[in-house]
């Protein structure tokens, strides 16, 4: 590509314009004073069956995880 067909390109781009926004706005969560954020790695298989149990149950992963880990330190 030529540096002229390549300023052609850059000048079609610029002048167009989109139809829509596409990028999707979503309000934050307001963050919990009492939780801290925490990473760690867990198995693929873990998590897979983690995501299928969350979904059976209407609940999120940080709910069953959160509640695992309390049950655990009875």
């Amino acid at each position: 590509m030529s540096k002229t067909e390549f300023n052609n390109l850059i000048a079609e781009a610029r002048a167009s314009k989109p139809d829509k926004s596409i990028q999707k706005v979503v309000p934050e969560l307001p963050i919990d004073k009492n939780e801290k954020q925490f990473s760690f790695y867990i198995d693929k298989t873990v998590l897979r069956k983690l995501k299928i149990k969350a979904l059976e149950e209407d609940r999120s992963l940080k709910a069953i995880i959160n509640e695992s880990i309390l049950n655990y330190l009875k």
